[in-house]
């Protein structure tokens, strides 16, 4: 028997709601339970004999009503209705988003850094505003914001100037000490340089020393720079002893100096300006005379005088030695005597001054110094036996 088109979409519906029931894992329902629901759907169903449609009065008798439906599943996903529904859904998902950000955010917000508070205090014109009080358990690292002063009634606040940071002041650098100016004469003399320098009159001095050069160039600084040397012999701790001498190496060659004076750690406190000077060689008087004087027992010894500068010339010095053949002051001769006058060319010694028999003599010229002596000038070894 033929269905009526709505019995047969009901029936149809139901098949495919159990073949969907049996593929899920439901339990279909039964023959009864189904024959139950389309007696109850058909009952709700419309009278269509009597009431047909203008439409269905005008089909042909030998056609098959057609049965309008008013809600499918396929017309539910046209366009103009599945709009609405997709625009939902969009704005739904935005709002769910925008949500996310703004939990993150307030999650993630650094925890705010208690502040100083202050007080309200109503002003009235007898009362003023009182001292606020910063909280002493600020955060470490921030800077106490400085409030405003208490202000009267009526009057306006005014915008208190921030300090500005001042800057820390360099430590002043230690002026060094000027350098004191002394004053240096360098003399050559036969057999050596003679150097006097001025004395030094100030505070910390420890040490004068005298370098030598052979240029000019001759800086204030110890140990010796610039090509400079310190010749030895000019070391003294005494500020008194202002002279010394130089044997330069080599004679005939102008040879530059200057003298400086020294604090205890080889700083320099007082120096002279470079000045130079010749050394010439150790001069000859030629041949000594010894023998009698008119009493037979005295020795009487002559020489030629020293013709060199008389800023050279300190004294002559009479020497003897029975063993040395060539008799020095500066080598351990026996010293008879020393004579300061340049201009003296003879000596007597009275019997018993020199021991009796075979003796050597000999006469030299020597430069004193603060520091030292040095040979300027000496004669000819003479051989004679005192009586």
């Amino acid at each position: 028997m033929l269905l009526d088109p709505l019995e047969h979409e009901i029936a149809q519906r139901l098949a495919d709601a159990g073949d969907r029931g049996r593929s899920s894992g439901f339990v279909a329902p039964d023959r009864e339970f189904a024959a139950g629901l389309r007696d109850r759907l058909v009952s709700m169903a419309p009278d269509r004999e009597a009431a047909p449609s203008r439409k269905r009065q005008r089909e042909p008798r030998d056609r098959e009503p057609r049965v309008s439906v008013a809600w499918s599943l396929p017309s539910f996903f046209r366009v103009p209705r599945l709009l609405p529904v997709a625009v939902a859904v969009v704005l739904l998902l935005a709002g769910v988003v925008a949500a996310r950000e703004l939990y993150v955010a307030i999650g993630n917000r650094p925890e705010a850094t208690p502040v100083a508070s202050v007080a309200a205090v109503v002003p009235s014109e007898s009362a003023s505003f009182a001292e606020p009080s910063l909280d002493a358990s600020l955060s470490p690292g921030l800077e106490p914001t400085v409030e405003p002063a208490a202000l009267h009634a009526g009057e306006t606040a005014k915008p208190t100037a921030k300090p500005t940071a001042k800057p820390t002041s360099e430590p002043t650098a230690v002026p060094t000490p000027a350098i004191a100016v002394l004053t240096l004469s360098a003399t050559g003399c036969d057999g050596g340089v003679l150097l006097d320098w001025s004395q030094y009159i100030g505070e910390a001095f420890n040490h004068y020393t005298t370098l030598r050069n052979t240029s000019a160039s001759i800086p204030m600084a110890y140990p010796p720079q610039g090509g400079a040397v310190d010749p030895g012999g000019t070391y003294t701790t005494n500020v008194g002893q202002t002279s010394a001498f130089d044997t330069p190496p080599s004679t005939g060659v102008t040879y530059y100096y200057r003298s400086m004076a020294f604090n205890a750690d080889d700083g320099v406190i007082g120096a002279s300006a470079v000045t130079s000077a010749v050394a010439g060689p150790v001069a000859s008087l030629g041949s000594l005379t010894v023998g009698p004087d008119v009493n037979p027992a005295d020795t009487l010894m002559t020489w030629t005088q020293y013709a060199g500068a008389g800023d050279c010339f300190t004294w002559y010095k009479l020497v003897y030695s029975a063993t040395d053949s060539s008799p020095s002051y500066f080598t351990g001769a026996t010293l008879l005597t020393a004579i300061p006058s340049q201009g003296a060319g003879s000596y007597t010694a009275t019997a018993g001054d020199i021991p009796s028999g075979d003796t050597h003599f000999r006469v030299q010229v020597i430069r004193a110094t603060a520091l030292g002596l040095f040979l300027v000038a000496e004669s000819d070894p003479a051989f004679y036996t005192v009586p």
